[in-house]
């Protein structure tokens, strides 16, 4: 099982009402090219300032990287606020410039389209 899968199902446990009945149906993992405006909006997410955004969006041009969106479709069953257990699909996505997801963080994967950060702003 890949780091990105785990990470990927910690950050849905997380967000469960019920993290103890989770249980895991199905997982479907695949990845696709970036292509320069989804890598320029990557970028400018990343903790690096304009001139190393610059630096890397040139790479990019260039053909020196090719960045890749990972995804893990997770399927699942997990109790609902009456205990009932739900099926329920969401879709993990880790972007990086490399083919490498052994360094994926819970602060990185974006679960149903929200980092873990933006998904707390939502809780408040």
């Amino acid at each position: 099982e890949s780091k990105l899968v785990t990470v990927c199902e910690e950050v849905l446990k997380l967000r469960l009402l019920a993290p103890a009945g989770y249980k895991r149906v199905e997982i479907k993992e695949s990845n696709e090219p970036l292509n320069r405006a989804d890598y320029q909006r990557y970028l400018a997410g990343d903790e690096y300032g304009p001139l190393i955004q610059g630096a890397r969006m040139k790479d990019f041009d260039q053909g020196r990287v090719k960045p890749l969106m990972f995804e893990v479709l997770i399927t699942y069953d997990a109790p609902n606020a009456y205990g009932t257990p739900i099926r329920g699909t969401s879709r993990c996505q880790y972007p990086t410039d490399n083919e490498d997801t052994s360094r994926a963080d819970r602060l990185y994967v974006m679960v149903d389209g929200k980092t873990n950060a933006d998904w707390l702003e939502t809780q408040r």
